[in-house]
């Protein structure tokens, strides 16, 4: 307990004090990379992502869900590392006009299109197979969603650079992540790229802690 107290202190002050995280962070500089699909897949297989849908586990979504209604009512929002859908059900009551998921595992997005089947005869939702790297599509929207996934998907410079074409004007990245010193760091670099309109910090009972945000990236 006294450690988890102690890493939690340093990761709160290090979102303020860059060099802090810089000095306590283990294995300084390693690359973020993607992790192989096969391992997501076999992890939503075995379940272990089904924690996800409690209401205890999900503080965070509903913080980001209404970051983004507040700033854009009805909003069009397209969820890059989707899994099976989970975020949607924070922002169902927001009414969004659009909602697009994406990820690359196939027993994920079959599952979340079981989920929400009566969203996606609407129209209102769509749940795709695609590499969050490299997914295209003409539509355009309001903010692209990370949620806990954007440190798996390679370096960030590049990841929003491929995405700014897919917002439309004065559209955003909306992020969750845990809170610890490697995220951090990535979170450091996207800030710089980007005007950040919201930034919070949600602590959970149980010890759980993640950073939401959402960071302006198109003029």
């Amino acid at each position: 307990m006294v450690y988890l107290r102690w890493r939690r202190f340093i990761e709160m002050a290090s979102l303020d004090r860059p060099w802090l995280g810089d000095l306590m962070e283990k294995r300084k500089g390693e690359a973020f990379r993607a992790a192989p699909v096969e391992r997501w897949d076999q992890e939503y297989r075995d379940g272990v992502y089904d924690r996800l849908h409690r209401s205890d586990q999900r503080h965070h979504h509903r913080l980001l869900a209404a970051m983004i209604a507040d700033r854009w009512p009805s909003p069009r929002v397209l969820e890059i590392g989707a899994g099976e859908g989970v975020f949607f059900e924070a922002l169902r009551n927001h009414r969004p006009a659009r909602y697009v998921g994406v990820d690359f595992s196939e027993p994920a997005v079959a599952t979340g299109q079981e989920r929400l089947s009566a969203e996606i005869a609407s129209g209102q939702v769509q749940m795709l197979l695609g590499d969050g790297r490299t997914f295209s599509t003409d539509e355009t929207f309001d903010v692209v969603v990370f949620s806990e996934c954007i440190e798996h998907l390679g370096q960030v410079e590049p990841l929003i650079d491929h995405y700014r074409s897919m917002l439309a004007p004065g559209g955003a990245v909306g992020l969750t992540m845990w809170l610890s010193l490697k995220p951090l760091r990535l979170w450091r670099t996207l800030k710089a790229m980007g005007q950040v309109h919201d930034e919070a910090v949600v602590n959970t009972p149980w010890g759980g802690g993640w950073l939401v945000a959402t960071v302006g990236v198109t003029d």
